[in-house]
């Protein structure tokens, strides 16, 4: 079980949700390739349609300090 976990939340317009998928699943590429655990993202399904949730854990502190750096140097998570 990660030590920290990030919770993110993303107020969506509605009419770009499958974008919103395109950005979710490069996240699973690029999340564990620089040290994250990507536990999910999650689309709206029932009730509002505009909020959507990411979950990333890591081991410690450190773990996620250190995944912050590479996240900025990274050219594919930038750009995404």
């Amino acid at each position: 079980m990660p030590a920290i976990t990030c919770f993110i939340r993303y107020e969506l317009d509605p009419a770009q949700r499958e974008a919103f998928r395109a950005y979710a699943q490069a996240w699973g590429r690029i999340i564990p390739r620089l040290g994250g655990r990507l536990l999910g993202y999650w689309l709206p399904w029932e009730g509002t349609n505009d909020e959507a949730w990411g979950l990333v854990g890591f081991d410690s502190l450190a773990a996620y300090e250190a995944y912050r750096v590479r996240l900025k140097a990274d050219a594919e998570a930038q750009a995404n």
